[in-house]
């Protein structure tokens, strides 16, 4: 039995190119199916919304700004695990250490 996992970027919501789901509080959020994904996601992010040009394949620079340097991409974003029901995602271990998780 595999446990299926979704990945959050750190995103905002109206920018993340991830695909729907509902938390238990019946709150809509964006997910996706790997890190690598994630990352391809909040990149996209900072160069298209926030102005950010990318220098490196993890280093943004936006003037007037230090440079940002982002978790790599096999461990960018917050990994989410099945639930119960397998309707709902919850933390999966250890995941607040994995790369950004904006709320």
């Amino acid at each position: 039995m595999s446990t299926k996992y979704k990945v959050l970027c750190g995103t905002p919501r109206e920018h993340c190119i991830g695909s729907l789901y509902s938390t238990d509080q019946d709150l809509p959020k964006k997910s996706h199916a790997s890190h690598e994904e994630a990352f391809k996601c909040y990149a996209r992010y900072l160069v298209k919304a926030e102005g950010y040009t990318r220098i490196g394949p993890r280093e943004f620079r936006k003037d007037g700004h230090p440079v940002r340097v982002l978790t790599k991409k096999i461990r960018f974003g917050g990994r989410l695990r099945a639930g119960k029901e397998g309707s709902r995602y919850m933390p999966a271990s250890r995941a607040g250490t994995r790369g950004i998780i904006v709320g």
